[in-house]
C-alpha cells in the first residue's frame, strides 16, 4: 500500500525506530544476569532473568509506571530489580541483597547503552526523504537530556526541520496535543504527514484517528503481515523500504532489494515490506 493523498511530511520514532535501544529485554536480563552469577548465589541465572523481565513487563504495562520510567529509566530498572527479587522472595527463593539488585540494575542499563545502535539504513532513508522534498520530524517520548544525548551520540539533528520531545514540550504519545503540536511546527494538516514507529499503541493508531498516513516499524515482522481494523496502514521489516511506500520518493540511490526495498507494490498483497 502507497500514500495516496498529498503527503508532504514524514513524523518519525526514535527509539526502537531509528535506533536499536530496547528491544528484547528477556535477552539483555539473561546476559547481565549470567554476568551476575556468582553475586546471585543459589539463584539461576535464568530463573532472575525471567523474574526480571516478567516484572519489567509489569511496569512498563502500567500507564503511571511507564510515565515515570520514560523519564528515568535507570531508577525504573532498579524498582524492576526490587520488584522481581520481592516476587522471588514470596515464592521461597533466596535472592541477593538490595545493593546487589540495584547493581545488576545499572549494569543492564550500562550494557542497554551500549548495545544502542542505529538501525540499518537509518541515515540513507532520513536523507533521501529531506531530498525528496518532504518535512521531517522527530516525535520522541521521554525525558530532554536523555533523547537529545541519544540524538547527539548517531548525529540525527542535523536530518530534521522539528525535534520533538515529550520532556521538553511538557506532552508526548500517544495525547493527541502531542501530534497536533508537531502538525503546527511543520505547518502541515494530518492528512499530509506520514507517521513512522514501531509501536500501536503510541505511535500508529493515535495518529491513524487522527487523519495521518502510518507506516508501522516491524523488523520481526513475517512475511505474510496481518493487520486488522485500527492497526497500520502499511508494515515494514526495513527503514529502507519506507520509500516505497511514500509518493515521488521511489528508492534510494542504490538501495537493492536484498538491502530490503522492494519494488512499488511487490508487498501490498500482505499490507508491507
Amino acid at each position: 500500500m502507497t500514500a495516496t493523498r498529498r503527503t508532504r511530511a514524514v513524523a518519525i520514532d526514535l527509539d526502537d525506530t531509528l535506533i536499536s535501544a530496547y528491544r528484547r529485554p528477556d535477552l539483555a536480563w539473561r546476559r547481565v544476569c549470567q554476568l551476575y552469577q556468582t553475586e546471585l548465589g543459589d539463584l539461576a541465572p535464568d530463573h532472575a532473568a525471567r523474574a526480571l523481565t516478567e516484572a519489567g513487563r509489569a511496569f512498563w504495562s502500567d500507564p503511571e509506571s511507564h510515565a515515570i520510567g520514560r523519564g528515568a529509566p535507570r531508577q525504573a530498572r532498579r524498582i524492576i530489580a526490587a520488584k522481581a527479587f520481592e516476587a522471588l522472595r514470596r515464592d521461597g527463593c533466596a535472592t541477593p541483597s538490595p545493593e546487589i539488585a540495584e547493581r545488576l540494575a545499572d549494569a543492564f542499563s550500562l550494557h542497554r547503552d551500549r548495545q544502542m545502535r542505529l538501525e540499518p539504513g537509518a541515515d540513507a532513508v532520513l536523507v533521501h526523504l529531506r531530498d525528496a522534498g518532504y518535512r521531517l520530524a522527530l516525535l520522541t517520548n521521554g525525558a530532554g537530556p536523555l533523547q537529545r544525548a541519544k540524538i547527539e551520540r548517531f548525529g540525527l539533528a542535523s536530518h530534521f526541520h522539528h525535534i520533538q520531545i515529550e520532556g521538553e514540550v511538557g506532552v508526548g504519545k500517544p495525547d493527541p496535543a502531542a501530534f497536533r503540536r508537531m502538525f503546527a511546527a511543520l505547518a502541515v494538516e494530518p492528512a499530509e504527514v506520514c507517521v513512522v514507529g514501531d509501536s500501536l499503541v503510541w505511535d500508529i493508531r493515535p495518529a491513524m484517528a487522527l487523519g495521518c498516513f502510518t507506516i508501522l516499524y516491524d523488523p520481526e515482522a513475517g512475511e505474510a503481515v496481518g493487520r486488522g481494523s485500527g492497526d497500520a496502514h502499511v508494515v515494514v521489516r526495513t527503514l529502507a523500504s519506507l520509500a516505497t511506500h511514500l509518493p515521488g520518493a521511489a528508492r534510494p540511490p542504490g538501495a537493492s532489494d536484498r538491502a530490503g526495498l522492494r519494488p512499488p507494490g511487490a508487498d501490498n498483497a500482505h499490507g508491507g515490506g
